[in-house]
């Protein structure tokens, strides 16, 4: 009988320690798993909220472009530049693909920009194909890398996108600063509308600032965005997502994830 109930013991004891120890591990996953990115990219996807915000963005972008046209100069051709990612295409599907695998940037990216398959965000091709409408070029300054170049020119014409060329698209060479490539479209043409997803899509004295500086910068600029800057949201990723990180970008999830808890603001 004794013998049993040392049996019972054992086994309850190593139960239970094995209980501790997978629940241990089913913590150290849910910390170290990319769940964090899950309910901003079903944002993205699924809120018809987001739609709206797409469709009211380039909807502000037409009445200001029509304004600047009622008091544009002949001097230079008008222009409009536009990031791309986020901002007239739609990678949601890549950050998708990252959660359910479990996987990083630059892992699948290739494959994603390589398909040519992200889908126009709402309110775009209307946008760009009315610029055109009115003679004003368009430019789309990216952060893609040059080898992408071809993908994004097939994605950008498979939804309808105009200018979608060689001459129109500015992607990253030495530098993710747009500044130089904007400033060689200021050579031959006047920009009179940007619109990005990224602060840093309007003006490089948002880059690589802190959280607080960021917000010192956008205070001072708040008449210039809904005029000459038109900003759509973008929850996913971003440098706003940098500046809570400090600009760290090695850490793992897990040390991601303790950052981001720290800069919550609660109340008591």
């Amino acid at each position: 009988m004794k013998k049993i109930i040392s049996i019972f013991l054992f086994l309850a004891i190593f139960y239970g320690c094995s209980g501790q120890d997978q629940n241990a591990i089913d913590n150290k996953v849910k910390l170290q798993n990319n769940d964090i990115l899950l309910m901003s990219t079903l944002f993205q996807q699924k809120a018809a909220e987001m739609r709206a915000i797409s469709y009211q963005a380039y909807n502000l972008a037409t009445l200001r472009l029509d304004n600047e046209l009622k008091m544009a100069g002949l001097s230079k051709t008008l222009a409009v530049v536009v990031d791309i990612d986020e901002t007239v295409l739609d990678n949601s599907p890549f950050e998708a693909k990252s959660i359910l695998e479990n996987s990083n940037y630059p892992k699948f990216w290739s494959e994603w920009c390589d398909l040519a398959k992200a889908k126009a965000i709402h309110g775009a091709v209307e946008f760009l194909s009315y610029a055109e409408s009115k003679g004003v070029e368009v430019f789309y300054i990216t952060n893609r890398k040059e080898k992408f170049l071809k993908a994004t020119i097939k994605n950008l014409k498979k939804e309808g996108f105009p200018f979608a060329d060689k001459e129109h698209l500015l992607m990253r060479t030495t530098t993710s600063s747009k500044t130089e490539r904007r400033q060689s479209v200021e050579k031959t043409h006047k920009i009179v509308l940007l619109v990005g997803d990224n602060l840093g899509d309007f003006l490089e004295i948002f880059d690589k600032k802190n959280i607080n500086r960021r917000f010192e910068i956008t205070d001072s600029l708040k008449n210039e965005f809904g005029k000459r800057f038109i900003i759509l949201p973008n929850s996913m990723y971003g440098t706003w997502v940098s500046s809570i990180l400090n600009y760290q970008n090695n850490l793992t999830p897990t040390q991601k994830l303790e950052i981001y808890h720290k800069n919550l603001e609660s109340f008591e």
